[in-house]
């Protein structure tokens, strides 16, 4: 698969390398026995701008707990991989946000989502003003930013390739 992009309405963009969306199209819950999987998004910031590429995510890892319809990321297991990508990186590759996946076409956030984004903002650590959401659905991935001070987030146009 091709990588992904998103505009946001401030023109700032969001990329998915083709490694990163060939690992998130792979958890998509197109059978009914499928739980929801989700992680962190680790990326960098590009110089020109306010653009981010997410090169890593993080998939389920011991502690998650998952089922057709939930997904609880557990806190030290995908810390420990944001710091080591952090400290591998010299500090250029970051936590951009998070991911998981929803049983249905075309994804939505849901109260939950809303919620625990909402909850991410306010708790975690990270560079900049923006957190990045990205829910992958059956038939198509949806991307969301919410700033800080936000109440709802804003969700993120696809580009096309015309």
């Amino acid at each position: 698969m091709t990588s992904l992009v998103f505009r946001a309405p401030n023109r700032h963009r969001l990329g998915l390398t083709a490694e990163v969306l060939d690992v998130l199209l792979a958890y998509r819950q197109t059978a009914a026995d499928l739980p929801e999987a989700g992680g962190v998004m680790l990326g960098r910031f590009m110089r020109e701008g306010g653009d981010v590429i997410v090169d890593r995510v993080t998939g389920p890892l011991p502690g998650d707990r998952r089922s057709r319809k939930r997904f609880f990321r557990s806190e030290a297991p995908h810390q420990a991989v944001v710091t080591a990508e952090w400290e591998a990186s010299g500090g250029i590759r970051t936590y951009i946000g998070e991911w998981h996946t929803h049983p249905e076409p075309f994804p939505t956030p849901s109260g939950t989502d809303l919620r625990d984004w909402r909850r991410r903002l306010r708790r975690d650590v990270f560079h900049g003003d923006v957190l990045r959401f990205v829910i992958v659905g059956q038939e198509e991935v949806g991307a969301w930013m919410l700033p800080r001070g936000a109440t709802a987030p804003l969700k993120l146009e696809q580009e096309t390739n015309e």
